[in-house]
Protein backbone atom coordinates (compact mmCIF):
# COMPACT_ATOMS: atom_id res chain seq x y z
CA UNK A 1 0.00 0.00 0.00
CA UNK A 2 1.04 3.55 -0.58
CA UNK A 3 1.52 6.18 2.07
CA UNK A 4 -1.77 7.91 1.18
CA UNK A 5 -3.64 4.65 1.54
CA UNK A 6 -2.01 3.96 4.92
CA UNK A 7 -3.02 7.42 6.15
CA UNK A 8 -6.57 6.87 4.94
CA UNK A 9 -6.80 3.57 6.85
CA UNK A 10 -5.30 5.19 9.97
CA UNK A 11 -7.89 8.00 9.81
CA UNK A 12 -10.67 5.44 9.43
CA UNK A 13 -9.47 3.48 12.46
CA UNK A 14 -9.32 6.66 14.54
CA UNK A 15 -12.82 7.66 13.37
CA UNK A 16 -14.22 4.28 14.40
CA UNK A 17 -12.52 4.36 17.79
CA UNK A 18 -13.89 7.86 18.40
CA UNK A 19 -17.38 6.59 17.49
CA UNK A 20 -17.05 3.80 20.05
CA UNK A 21 -15.89 6.25 22.70
CA UNK A 22 -18.89 8.45 21.94
CA UNK A 23 -21.25 5.48 22.11
CA UNK A 24 -19.88 3.77 25.23
CA UNK A 25 -17.96 6.52 27.01
CA UNK A 26 -14.73 4.60 26.44
CA UNK A 27 -13.10 2.37 23.88
CA UNK A 28 -13.53 -1.32 24.74
CA UNK A 29 -10.22 -3.12 25.22
CA UNK A 30 -10.77 -5.56 22.35
CA UNK A 31 -11.30 -2.71 19.90
CA UNK A 32 -8.34 -0.81 21.32
CA UNK A 33 -5.93 -3.73 20.91
CA UNK A 34 -7.27 -4.88 17.53
CA UNK A 35 -6.99 -1.34 16.20
CA UNK A 36 -3.22 -1.83 16.20
CA UNK A 37 -3.87 -4.25 13.31
CA UNK A 38 -6.12 -2.27 10.97
CA UNK A 39 -6.48 -5.22 8.57
CA UNK A 40 -8.19 -7.18 11.36
CA UNK A 41 -9.80 -4.26 13.18
CA UNK A 42 -11.72 -2.90 10.20
CA UNK A 43 -13.38 -6.30 9.59
CA UNK A 44 -14.06 -6.72 13.33
CA UNK A 45 -15.50 -3.21 13.51
CA UNK A 46 -17.76 -3.80 10.50
CA UNK A 47 -19.12 -7.01 12.02
CA UNK A 48 -19.56 -5.46 15.46
CA UNK A 49 -21.28 -2.42 14.04
CA UNK A 50 -23.69 -4.42 11.87
CA UNK A 51 -24.60 -6.98 14.50
CA UNK A 52 -24.75 -4.85 17.65
CA UNK A 53 -24.81 -1.16 16.82
CA UNK A 54 -27.00 -1.23 13.74
CA UNK A 55 -29.00 -4.48 13.74
CA UNK A 56 -31.61 -4.74 10.98
CA UNK A 57 -34.42 -6.33 12.99
CA UNK A 58 -33.83 -5.37 16.63
CA UNK A 59 -34.00 -1.96 18.20
CA UNK A 60 -30.95 -0.67 20.05
CA UNK A 61 -32.33 -1.47 23.51
CA UNK A 62 -33.14 -5.08 22.58
CA UNK A 63 -29.69 -5.53 21.03
CA UNK A 64 -28.02 -4.24 24.19
CA UNK A 65 -30.20 -6.48 26.38
CA UNK A 66 -29.12 -9.42 24.21
CA UNK A 67 -25.50 -8.38 24.79
CA UNK A 68 -26.17 -8.25 28.54
CA UNK A 69 -27.68 -11.75 28.43
CA UNK A 70 -24.70 -13.06 26.45
CA UNK A 71 -22.22 -11.32 28.73
CA UNK A 72 -23.99 -12.89 31.70
CA UNK A 73 -23.90 -16.35 30.13
CA UNK A 74 -20.19 -15.97 29.43
CA UNK A 75 -19.49 -14.37 32.82
CA UNK A 76 -17.68 -11.60 30.96
CA UNK A 77 -17.20 -8.79 33.44
CA UNK A 78 -15.62 -6.58 30.80
CA UNK A 79 -18.46 -7.00 28.28
CA UNK A 80 -21.00 -6.45 31.02
CA UNK A 81 -19.29 -3.26 32.15
CA UNK A 82 -19.88 -1.85 28.66
CA UNK A 83 -23.28 -3.31 27.79
CA UNK A 84 -25.06 -2.83 31.13
CA UNK A 85 -24.52 0.91 30.82
CA UNK A 86 -25.34 0.87 27.11
CA UNK A 87 -28.62 -0.98 27.74
CA UNK A 88 -29.71 1.65 30.26
CA UNK A 89 -28.60 4.44 27.92
CA UNK A 90 -30.72 2.79 25.19
CA UNK A 91 -33.78 2.92 27.44
CA UNK A 92 -33.76 -0.38 29.34
CA UNK A 93 -35.09 -0.16 32.87
CA UNK A 94 -33.87 -1.99 35.97
CA UNK A 95 -36.32 -4.89 35.58
CA UNK A 96 -35.45 -5.45 31.91
CA UNK A 97 -31.72 -5.49 32.67
CA UNK A 98 -32.25 -7.93 35.55
CA UNK A 99 -34.31 -10.25 33.35
CA UNK A 100 -31.60 -10.20 30.67
CA UNK A 101 -29.03 -11.15 33.32
CA UNK A 102 -31.25 -13.95 34.62
CA UNK A 103 -31.90 -15.32 31.12
CA UNK A 104 -28.20 -15.33 30.26
CA UNK A 105 -27.25 -16.88 33.57
CA UNK A 106 -29.91 -19.56 33.17
CA UNK A 107 -28.65 -20.42 29.68
CA UNK A 108 -25.14 -20.88 31.06
CA UNK A 109 -26.46 -23.10 33.84
CA UNK A 110 -28.49 -25.30 31.54
CA UNK A 111 -25.66 -25.54 29.01
CA UNK A 112 -23.31 -27.03 31.57
CA UNK A 113 -26.07 -29.27 32.92
CA UNK A 114 -26.96 -30.41 29.42
CA UNK A 115 -23.41 -31.55 28.69
CA UNK A 116 -22.88 -33.20 32.07
CA UNK A 117 -26.29 -34.90 32.22
CA UNK A 118 -25.93 -36.34 28.71
CA UNK A 119 -22.59 -37.83 29.70
CA UNK A 120 -24.13 -39.05 32.97
CA UNK A 121 -26.92 -40.82 31.07
CA UNK A 122 -24.37 -42.58 28.88
CA UNK A 123 -22.51 -43.97 31.90
CA UNK A 124 -23.04 -47.53 33.00
CA UNK A 125 -23.45 -48.20 36.69
CA UNK A 126 -23.43 -51.63 38.28
CA UNK A 127 -26.63 -50.85 40.16
CA UNK A 128 -28.66 -50.30 36.99
CA UNK A 129 -27.59 -53.54 35.33
CA UNK A 130 -25.78 -51.76 32.54
CA UNK A 131 -22.35 -52.32 34.02
CA UNK A 132 -22.12 -55.89 32.86
CA UNK A 133 -20.66 -56.78 29.48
Amino acid sequence: MGKGSDEKVEREVKRRLAELEQLYGRVPLVAEVLSQRPDIYIAYSDYSDASLNRPMHLDRKTAELAAVAAGSALASQHCLSIHLEAAVKAGADKDEVLEAILIGSFMALTRSQSVALRMFQEMRFESDGKGED
